[in-house]
């Protein structure tokens, strides 16, 4: 079996799938915010202690289950922060993960190929709507032509326009015009095109907004998952103006409901703006596109141990527990005055 885990701006997931299916039988979620530990562009030292040990808990998950190989990803979590180096080398040293930052491109590109059965639909465009970035690829076109990227997503948005947990009317115009002129700069299709287009919808933002569209329109569950644009834009107005809203995101995105509306704002202007016909939902995402085009060798990466190569020994009485603290005392004051004098 083969795991991944994916450190992105809203949370830590983690798939695992059986050798060259890249179909997850298992699937773990944390809701572990990377963008809420940033202050001053940076990581804080709290925000690396917790993908540290979310990092360290998949690891052992991944033992319980028996996985063979085990890969790290980071998306757009660590593209725009100033530490990433930092946080990639302190987590390495306390897990051993390698962790692999994807550029918006490539995780479009995975995205893509986990996504491939959509290809006979008509013109499938894959949309992305993740915390800190949007990703689009049309999957009539080769490798990586056809795909655009965003550098913002709907976290972005959410702490850039919203003072609140959720956007008011004013907000919600200021939030649109903005994504009307970010629209504007990249190639993607628009309703003037002619043709007949198929949206498919990844990502775990993507899932929830289909998670609290089929719980509002008590739609049952099926294989195929599929949204229509008017219904939704009705959500949409209700998620906005509705003071009984709180229920039904907190039922099915707990984790999320500080910019799921955001993200459903976003998607409905999305939609509005392209010639769909149809719109679908996917359960494939940039996990299990990684594992194809590694298996196709179209991505060379570096796996990650399954275990910390240097094991925190075990504390296992209240000497060795005091004796332990006095040595990271000792320590922390040592570099203190390291610092002191070089300084």
């Amino acid at each position: 079996m083969i795991a991944v885990v994916d450190i992105s701006s809203t949370s830590m997931s983690m798939s695992v799938c059986e050798d060259e299916s890249f179909k997850p039988i298992y699937k773990f979620r944390e809701g572990l915010s990377a963008i809420s530990y940033i202050e001053g562009g940076k990581v804080t030292e709290h925000g690396i202690d917790k993908i540290a040990d979310r990092i360290a808990i998949f690891q052992d998950q991944c033992v319980k289950l028996g996985v063979d190989k085990l890969y790290v990803l980071s998306t757009a979590a660590m593209r725009f922060i100033n530490n990433a180096d930092e946080v990639f080398s302190i987590v390495r040293e306390r897990t051993g993960a390698n962790i692999i930052q994807l550029d918006g491109e490539t995780e479009a590109y995975c995205d893509c190929a986990a996504n491939q059965s959509f290809k006979d639909m008509p013109t499938p465009i894959v949309i992305d709507i993740g915390g800190a970035s949007i990703e689009f690829c049309d999957l009539t076109k080769d490798g990586k032509n056809g795909i655009h990227c965003l550098d913002f997503g709907a976290l972005t948005l959410k702490t850039k326009f919203v003072k609140s947990v959720y956007p008011n009317k004013d907000e919600c115009t200021k939030i649109k015009k903005y994504l009307k002129k970010a629209f504007a700069k990249i190639n993607i299709p628009k309703k003037a095109d002619k043709g007949s287009y198929t949206a498919v919808l990844v990502g775990a933002t993507n899932k929830s907004i289909y998670e609290i569209y089929r719980d509002y329109y008590d739609i049952p569950e099926s294989e195929e998952m599929v949204i229509d644009c008017d219904k939704l834009n009705k959500l949409a107005k209700k998620l906005i103006e509705a003071p009984d809203r709180s229920h039904l995101l907190i039922k099915n995105a707990p984790e999320k409901i500080y910019f799921i509306v955001v993200a459903i704002i976003t998607l409905v202007q999305i939609l509005k703006r392209l010639p769909y016909e149809k719109v679908v939902v996917s359960d494939g995402g940039v996990k299990e596109g990684f594992l194809a085009l590694v298996h196709s060798g179209d991505i060379q990466a570096e796996l990650s141990p399954l275990s910390p190569e240097n094991k925190v020994k075990e504390i296992n009485s209240v000497e060795e527990l005091t004796e332990h603290i006095k040595k990271q005392q000792k320590a922390a004051k040592h570099g203190k005055g390291k610092q002191h004098k070089n300084s």
